[in-house]
């Protein structure tokens, strides 16, 4: 398997340095593609990221504990991922900014947000994006020991080789080296997985799988999941909680890629586009690997295992190098977007000047990729580092959202949005040790009363700043963009519970097709919407 591996490793340099002839030596070139990155490329890019090797893992992990109903902790985020659609990302790629940081200076000031900026920095690009690239590293040591059988020491060399081409190829052209090996990674990735689906549908009694794993509902999967459970993910996870992919309004890495397109309308059709391949193509195919691995292996101690192990069962030894090698793929092309996206914030945010903020950014992305390697131990449950994301970021969204629109919101409530919710996780998941949906729904309140009460107690925005922002990216909502992500986000999830459906009962899949139907219109209705941006 490690020559397959090997042949991918020069595969995936040789795509990285053809990607790199457009690359230009200025922070926006080299961060940002130029904004000259097509819509589809920076959606295929967006989705590669976000199929990451622990997806499939913590899906299949979220499944056997939980049933399907226990994807809801992040179906729920494509409510916010619509609105995001509708009506953030043109006001984003207007912004003309590069990070997420950014936008603070044009909302607040300059002077009253440069501190923020260079604390986000080193939060987010360090960080938070370090437990990002940790909990990667974990999934692909569990691939490289439960799958491919090394021992840990030939794990973790073999770990740090991956990190090494990935940081060769990410360092030599940038953005654009980053987008060229995520197009090639999700094509092998996707078709790796969903061979590994045909060969076992036709395989597995689903009569013999649990009834309460079949459950769509939020809440009803197990007696852990309850109508509480249900309020929390579709009542106020999508909105309240800060996510790497998920962010709401848009951020990140998905508002990288937005910024690097040429105009708005590309960043709009790019985040649509993105948003199905994300909650509907895309996990498709693990759903029903994650559903039969209940039957072949209904007691594992380490669930995360199973997804492998059915591979191991289902796939003939050239299938399995194929699948490795997809896995690899998804690996690196999460590792090569948190290295260059991690480091813009560095190059960016800091206030250096445009050369010393390019060498500062190549030297950002060199330390994530040393320090995600180093803490790798340290990562236990893939699908608990996500948890721990959801819960310390509780209650930001609020600020994220409204600051587009409400001039009241000031630099203060920035910064209560930031620490309220860190507060509060320490308050009632360590201190009183509540737990989920008990903890997060009082850390969301929590944060809710610190930002308003900081917001009309303090000092509102300066107006000349707010109406220059406001003249710059034209926030407006309509009823025409709330009726368009209603159908945006109905269309979505009939889709995506009617694969689930067929797979349950066969038949004709009528939902699927009403999904797939709807989900025209609302392109459709977009399109008609994007002549006016």
């Amino acid at each position: 398997m490690l020559w397959a591996l090997g042949s991918y490793f020069v595969v995936s340099l040789a795509v990285g340095i053809w990607g790199r002839r457009r690359t230009q030596a200025t922070v926006e070139g080299y961060f940002a593609a130029g904004r000259a990155l097509p819509w589809y490329l920076a959606a295929l890019s967006m989705v590669a990221t976000t199929f990451a090797v622990d997806t499939p893992l913590a899906i299949t992990e979220y499944v056997r504990e939980g049933g399907l109903a226990a994807n809801w902790r992040w179906w729920n985020m494509l409510i916010g991922g619509m609105l995001s659609v509708v009506v953030f990302a043109p006001l984003w790629r207007r912004s003309g900014v590069l990070t997420d940081s950014e936008i603070l200076s044009l909302r607040y000031g300059n002077k009253p947000a440069q501190i923020l900026r260079a604390f986000r920095a080193f939060w987010l690009g360090g960080f938070i994006n370090l437990v990002i690239i940790g909990w990667v590293q974990q999934a692909m040591l569990t691939v490289l020991q439960t799958f491919v059988g090394l021992s840990l020491a030939q794990s973790y060399f073999t770990l740090a080789l991956c990190t090494v081409v990935t940081l060769a190829y990410t360092l030599w052209g940038g953005l654009w080296s980053v987008v060229w090996t995520d197009v090639l990674q999700f094509i092998l990735a996707l078709g790796s997985t969903t061979l590994l689906m045909i060969r076992v549908l036709p395989a597995t009694d689903w009569a013999a799988v649990p009834t309460w794993a079949w459950r769509l509902l939020p809440g009803e999967s197990s007696t852990e999941w309850n109508l509480l459970t249900a309020i929390a993910f579709l009542g106020v996870q999508w909105w309240a909680s800060w996510y790497p992919g998920a962010e709401p309004g848009g951020g990140g890495y998905i508002l990288q890629r937005m910024a690097s397109t040429p105009s708005p309308k590309e960043a709009q059709k790019a985040l649509a586009f993105f948003q199905v391949l994300h909650y509907a193509v895309r996990p498709a195919t693990w759903f029903s690997v994650a559903i039969a691995s209940l039957v072949f292996f209904p007691t594992l101690s380490d669930p995360k295992n199973a997804y492998l192990l059915m591979a191991k069962k289902f796939l003939s030894p050239t299938e399995q190098l194929f699948l490795l090698i997809g896995l690899a793929g998804a690996y690196m092309s999460t590792l090569s977007t948190h290295f260059n996206w991690g480091a813009s914030y560095i190059a960016r945010d800091l206030g250096l000047p445009e050369e010393k903020g390019l060498r500062w950014g190549l030297w950002a992305t060199i330390f994530l990729a040393v320090l995600g390697v180093a803490i790798t131990p340290l990562m236990t449950s893939i699908a608990g580092a996500w948890n721990f994301l959801l819960e310390s970021g509780a209650g930001t969204g609020f600020v994220l959202l409204v600051r587009w629109f409400w001039p009241r919101i000031s630099i203060w409530s920035e910064i209560a949005g930031l620490l309220a919710p860190m507060a509060g996780y320490l308050l009632f998941r360590w201190g009183l040790g509540w737990v989920f949906p008990e903890s997060y729904l009082a850390t969301v309140g929590f944060t809710l009363a610190c930002v308003l009460l900081v917001t009309f107690l303090g000092k509102g925005t300066d107006p000349t700043v707010w109406n220059a922002f406001a003249q710059r990216v034209q926030p407006r909502l309509s009823y025409q963009a709330l009726l368009l992500w209603i159908l945006g986000t109905a269309a979505g999830y009939t889709l995506l519970i009617g694969l689930l459906l067929w797979l349950r009962d066969g038949g004709i899949p009528y939902l699927l097709l009403i999904g797939a139907a709807g989900l025209g219109l609302f392109f459709y209705k977009l399109s008609q919407n994007s002549s006016n941006i």
